[in-house]
Order: structure tokens, then sequence, then C-alpha cells
């Protein structure tokens, strides 16, 4: 009881934590795309723009921003693990996994919840249920933790760029649909994990990566863990949509 007294005490000091990491990567991402220029100057710079709009969307307490946040972090806590799989002991992405871990922890809990996705406002405007909220969190969050990895995959220096850059667009906008409780945002998003999935799978060399700043990622891998993840998204809107449909 006590700990949870604590835990509701400090709901401020762990919001004002999770930013403090978020802000500091979005200025990593920032200075990094300056310096780096040519074609990682893109890809730098997207990932600023998203860790960006998580950073805004947490201290405004939009409702789908702790889920925002939240997936962002499992994004970068995978990464850095499949970092450390395929390069071995690296005390760059350990300290990469670190400030995502420092984002994930503190907004975890029914305290975090009740600040954002808990709000009725929102839930009236939409005139959801609580299967429904559960719906679009599990949505939100796993087209979040897709995100980063999709704009790693699709903006990284490769061959054929166009075609990933259309697969990226139609990513963000399916996730804008998705926010704004439109179906056609689900549907676009399922299309991105469909492209998204036979681009990695018709990457010449599996295990081919990208490097900058001394880290390098298996491009193809990294492009099928964006794919899973946006599938996930999609996967519970598969049978209300069915039912719908059939209705």
């Amino acid at each position: 009881m006590m700990i949870e007294d604590l835990r509701r005490r400090l709901v401020g000091e762990r919001r004002a934590l999770a930013l403090l990491a978020l802000g500091f990567l979005t200025t990593l991402f920032v200075l990094v795309a300056l310096a780096q220029g040519g074609a990682w100057a893109a890809c730098f710079g997207a990932l600023a723009l998203t860790y960006g709009v998580a950073f805004f969307g947490l201290a405004s307490e939009w409702f789908w921003a702790r889920w925002f946040a939240m997936g962002i972090a499992s994004s970068g806590l995978t990464m850095a693990a499949l970092g450390l799989v395929t390069q071995g002991w690296n005390g760059a992405l350990l300290v990469w996994g670190a400030f995502h871990l420092v984002i994930y922890a503190p907004l975890a809990g029914r305290e975090m919840s009740e600040r954002y996705e808990m709000q009725e406002g929102w839930r009236k405007r939409y005139n959801l249920d609580d299967q429904a909220v559960l719906r679009i969190k599990r949505a939100v969050h796993s087209a979040a933790t897709a995100l980063p990895t999709l704009i790693f995959f699709t903006l990284a220096p490769k061959q054929d760029q166009m075609v990933h850059i259309a697969l990226l667009g139609a990513g963000v906008l399916g996730f804008v649909g998705l926010l704004r409780m439109r179906f056609w945002g689900v549907l676009l998003l399922g299309a991105t994990a469909v492209g998204t999935f036979v681009s990695a799978w018709m990457t010449p060399s599996w295990m081919g990566s990208a490097s900058a700043n001394g880290l390098s990622f298996p491009v193809a891998l990294v492009g099928l863990f964006a794919a899973v993840m946006l599938s996930i998204a999609v996967a519970p809107f598969i049978r209300p949509a069915w039912r719908s449909l059939r209705g």
C-alpha cells in the first residue's frame, strides 16, 4: 500500500523523467542529422520529429501520448537488444537501451494511465467502450513500436528509395487515421505492413547492414520487425471489421 501511495505521489516526477529522456533523444537526433548530412539527414530528422511528437504529446497529456511514448521506448529497447545480439558487447547500445528504459518504466502503471487514456472526454467524443479502448491501446502501442524501425528501414540509404519513402508515408498517414478513429487508417497500416514485409523479404542480403555513427543494423531484420509490429497493430480490428462486413 505504501508503494502504491508513493507511486501515485510521484506521478509528476515520473512523467518529468520520461520527458527528460525524450527531450534529450530528440535533441540528439537533430544534432546527428545536422552532423551527418547527406543521405542520413532525412532518417535522423524523421526520428527527431517522431521523438519530438512523443515529447509534446506527453507534456500536453494527449490521451494516446503514453501509448505512443511507450511504443517508441519498446522499439528502442528492441533495437538495442538486436544490436547486442548481432554485434556483441557495445557500450553505446547499452546506453541507448538505458535511455529508452528511462522512458518506458516511469510511464508504466495504473497511476499514469489515469492521467492519459482514462480521461473521459475522448471516450465520450468517440463513443468507445472498454473493449474498444483496449483495441486502440494495443494498436497505437504496436504502431508506435514499428515507427522508428520503419523510418530506419525506409530512409536508410539504399536503392529504390522512392518506393520506401512511399511506404513510410502510407504508414504515417495510417497512424494518423488510427488516432482519428478512422478505419481507412487501419487499412493503410495493414497495406504498409504487407509492403514492408515484401520489401524486407526481397532485400538482397539478409544480414546486409546500414551503418551510422559506428553502429550498424541488419536492414532486412529491422524491416521485418516493423512489418510484424504493424501487423500486430492491425490485428485487433480484424474480427470487428469482419463482423461489420457480415452485418
